[in-house]
Protein backbone atom coordinates (compact mmCIF):
# COMPACT_ATOMS: atom_id res chain seq x y z
CA UNK A 1 0.00 0.00 0.00
CA UNK A 2 0.74 3.42 -0.43
CA UNK A 3 1.14 6.15 2.54
CA UNK A 4 1.67 10.20 2.01
CA UNK A 5 4.16 11.35 4.46
CA UNK A 6 4.35 15.04 5.65
CA UNK A 7 7.45 15.94 7.76
CA UNK A 8 7.46 19.39 9.75
CA UNK A 9 9.90 22.23 10.57
CA UNK A 10 12.92 19.66 11.91
CA UNK A 11 11.62 16.29 11.00
CA UNK A 12 12.62 17.15 7.61
CA UNK A 13 16.60 16.87 8.68
CA UNK A 14 15.92 13.15 8.86
CA UNK A 15 14.52 12.57 5.20
CA UNK A 16 14.01 15.44 3.18
CA UNK A 17 13.07 13.85 -0.20
CA UNK A 18 10.44 11.74 1.14
CA UNK A 19 6.48 12.44 0.28
CA UNK A 20 5.10 8.44 -0.02
CA UNK A 21 6.55 5.33 0.76
CA UNK A 22 5.37 1.79 -0.12
CA UNK A 23 4.64 -0.27 3.00
CA UNK A 24 2.80 -3.66 3.62
CA UNK A 25 -0.49 -3.97 4.69
CA UNK A 26 -1.33 -2.81 8.40
CA UNK A 27 2.20 -1.18 9.03
CA UNK A 28 1.39 0.92 12.40
CA UNK A 29 2.67 4.58 12.61
CA UNK A 30 5.80 3.17 14.80
CA UNK A 31 6.87 0.71 11.92
CA UNK A 32 6.44 3.29 9.41
CA UNK A 33 8.58 5.67 11.10
CA UNK A 34 11.27 3.25 11.94
CA UNK A 35 11.15 2.03 8.16
CA UNK A 36 11.48 5.90 7.01
CA UNK A 37 14.30 6.39 9.81
CA UNK A 38 12.71 9.10 11.85
CA UNK A 39 13.03 8.64 15.52
CA UNK A 40 10.06 8.59 17.42
CA UNK A 41 11.37 10.55 20.20
CA UNK A 42 11.86 13.23 18.15
CA UNK A 43 7.87 13.28 17.23
CA UNK A 44 5.78 15.19 19.61
CA UNK A 45 2.39 15.59 17.53
CA UNK A 46 0.98 13.25 14.46
CA UNK A 47 -1.60 12.94 12.60
CA UNK A 48 -3.36 10.70 10.26
CA UNK A 49 -5.35 12.30 7.62
CA UNK A 50 -6.26 15.41 9.94
CA UNK A 51 -7.27 13.95 12.99
CA UNK A 52 -4.71 12.97 16.17
CA UNK A 53 -3.16 9.50 16.07
CA UNK A 54 -1.48 6.69 18.41
CA UNK A 55 1.56 5.13 17.53
CA UNK A 56 0.61 2.16 17.34
CA UNK A 57 -2.25 2.98 15.39
CA UNK A 58 -2.62 0.68 12.12
CA UNK A 59 -2.35 2.60 8.75
CA UNK A 60 -4.71 1.83 5.29
CA UNK A 61 -3.50 2.74 1.90
CA UNK A 62 -4.10 6.22 0.77
CA UNK A 63 -3.75 7.42 4.25
CA UNK A 64 -1.77 11.21 4.97
CA UNK A 65 0.62 10.89 8.18
CA UNK A 66 2.01 14.40 9.02
CA UNK A 67 4.42 14.41 11.80
CA UNK A 68 5.37 17.42 14.02
CA UNK A 69 8.31 17.63 16.67
CA UNK A 70 8.14 19.30 19.87
CA UNK A 71 7.72 23.24 19.53
CA UNK A 72 8.90 26.08 21.65
CA UNK A 73 8.37 29.44 22.10
CA UNK A 74 6.80 32.06 23.73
Amino acid sequence: MELEIKLFASLRKFNQELERIEVDDGITILELFDKAGIPPSEVAIVLVNGRHAALDQPLHDGETVAAFPPIAGG
